[in-house]
């Protein structure tokens, strides 16, 4: 699941990555060994001219609109890096790097009451067919992204924490004026995101989406079915196949100042990391950053000629989720006590110490451990920390008993029951799911374990089929928008539908502030609100890995952006052997 914001954080100490393994190239400059102290300067060099790379993505996308419910899929965003007018990237350090092809400065407040910001256009900023980027553009994506029917009917936005908070948007030449509505006061108003797609294609194409609500939904569709013709950055599609391939020249009409290199660019799709080592030891590709990471794929790249790899915690944090509508659930001291049993660092060692050694337990669900606002209120609790003992004494205290046969019944004296559900492709999740049945086991809970289908698991989401359930969230350096969407009683994604009026009230104090710090101190009362509702219990930032032909050049992982690797897909080059 691709996590959204309200925003980005300015100030972010990254966690140092952590390597299980690199294999060395003699090309460039530097190579992937150099990330461990050097995370947003490793495998840099000299390029030369021209090349091609053909990059592997490890799963597909059925949406080109990133707007869109549909298109809200990590894999289309890495897929479309070379083109979308991102507001801006994180570095591998933290660090936000402005769109160097849209905008001429970073985002200005020039207002607190009410949050009013301020855009300056690049000179010569453009669709990549001459038309400029103006106003326009930036109303149609607070259009589509608002969740208002007045403005966009029928359209389902991934998501509407910016759209639905605009008041309005105003245009003089190339500066142009967002202005929030009262109550906003997001201390990452900074990095909002403010376009998406181009006002003027839709217009050819007959939409008159400004005026008609309708249209604007249409527009919406046009778009998440056509291949994109237009672009904003240093590539442009010359041919693609939804959920298969993109292909990518450069763009001549690109307005930013890092000089192109590549012929061609092409990102494949191959399913299975397995299958993307092989094509990598082949030569079939150049190289690819998939969002998960194994032993045996690690084991094939230590022999491998010619291949940089690393392994490090990645964006995606695996966590376990309880159902509150459950029968059982309801109980706080219940969904303590499962916690409680539940042995976290048993789990990280059967399933993923042996691609990442040194990989570390994740006790804080917004920030990640090398965070400056990183803080433990979760090791007290003694939640996953495997205390059987610790966990019959809550239950005791909360009137629970056990049978005979060492059952574990309510104080109504009825016999609880769960289950667990695991996507059936994660052996992780398979794996966390067989260790969890064992320890609850011991707590006298009988636990069945159900898989979930390749395609499913939005579904199950969805319809909350589950009781227990393994997943991962895609997080960034972001954080004020992120208790909203998790845990919010409204929000469509609180999947285990807590309902706490005190856990909102906390999330909503968390965008009442313009104070980066404030709003992170914020953000940790959230957290610990949410542990003291035993409602989530995070595991692992999970390793993920990156794996690089050493005759390419600036080309790293970033666990900071969504498009991992090809956050930086301008300076991509092949190595100047010269």
């Amino acid at each position: 699941m691709k996590r959204h914001h309200m925003a980005a954080v300015a100030a972010f100490a990254c966690t140092t990555l952590a390597l299980a393994g690199c294999g060395q190239g003699s090309t460039a400059t530097s190579s992937l060994d150099d990330c461990v102290t050097e995370p947003a300067d490793c495998n840099t060099g000299d390029r030369a001219e021209g090349g091609e790379i053909t990059w592997a993505v490890d799963a597909g996308w059925s949406s080109w609109n990133q707007n869109t419910a549909d298109g809200n899929n990590a894999y289309v965003s890495l897929a479309l890096a070379g083109m979308w007018p991102y507001t801006g990237q994180f570095d591998p350090d933290g660090e936000f790097i402005v769109n160097e092809g849209l905008f001429a400065s970073e985002p200005e407040l020039v207002s607190e009451s009410p949050v009013t910001v301020e855009y300056t256009l690049k000179e010569g900023a453009n669709w990549g067919d001459g038309t400029e980027i103006g106003v326009d553009d930036f109303i149609y994506h607070w259009y589509a992204r608002s969740g208002d029917e007045s403005l966009c009917a029928g359209c389902t936005p991934a998501t509407t924490t910016y759209g639905s908070q605009v008041a309005s948007i105003e245009g003089d030449g190339n500066t142009v004026t967002v202005t929030y509505v009262d109550s906003y006061h997001s201390a990452e108003w900074k990095y909002e995101e403010v376009l998406s797609l181009p006002a003027h294609v839709a217009e050819a194409q007959g939409f008159d989406w400004k005026n008609d609500p309708e249209q604007m939904a249409a527009a919406e569709l046009y778009f998440s079915e056509t291949t994109p013709t237009w672009t904003t950055g240093p590539y442009k599609v010359t041919d693609a196949s939804m959920g298969e391939y993109v292909i990518y020249e450069p763009n001549e009409d690109w307005a930013g100042d890092t000089d192109v290199t590549l012929d061609k660019l092409t990102f494949r799709v191959i399913e299975g990391i397995e299958n993307i080592v092989t094509a990598l030891r082949n030569g079939e590709i150049d190289g690819s950053s998939p969002f998960s990471a194994t032993a045996e794929a690690i084991t094939q790249l230590e022999t491998a000629e010619g291949v940089d790899y690393s392994v490090a915690g990645g964006p995606n944090w695996e966590h376990i989720d309880l159902n509150t509508r459950n029968e059982f659930l309801q109980d706080v001291a219940l969904r303590t006590a499962v916690f409680q049993a539940i042995d976290l660092e048993n789990i990280i060692e059967r399933t993923y110490a042996f691609v990442q050694s040194d990989i570390e337990r994740k006790n804080n669900h917004l920030f990640r451990n090398g965070s400056e606002y990183y803080e433990d209120h979760l090791t007290a609790t003694g939640q996953g920390t495997g205390d059987i003992e610790q966990a019959r004494g809550t239950l005791e205290d909360a009137g629970y008993t056990w049978d005979g046969d060492g059952n574990l019944l309510t104080p109504d004296g009825d016999q609880v029951t769960l289950d667990f559900r695991y996507l059936e492709t994660r052996e992780s999740r398979k794996i966390t799911g067989e260790l969890t049945q064992a320890t609850l086991t011991d707590l006298g809970i009988d636990v069945e374990l159900r898989a979930i289908a390749p395609d499913a698991l939005g579904t199950v989401l969805a319809e909350a089929d589950f009781d227990i359930i393994n997943f991962g969230w895609s997080s960034d350096p972001l954080f004020v928008g992120s208790p909203s969407q998790y845990w919010s009683s409204e929000s469509g994604s609180n999947f285990g539908h807590l309902e706490d009026p005190e856990l909102d009230a906390l999330i909503e104090d968390i965008n009442g502030t313009l104070d980066m710090d404030e709003a992170a101190a914020r953000a940790n009362e959230a957290v610990k609100r949410v542990i003291e509702d035993a409602y989530v219990l995070p595991i692992v930032d999970a390793p993920v890995m990156v794996m690089v032909s050493d005759r390419l050049v600036n080309v790293r992982d970033n666990w900071a952006s969504q498009q991992r690797a090809a956050y930086n897909i301008a300076e991509w080059g092949v190595a100047d052997t010269e």
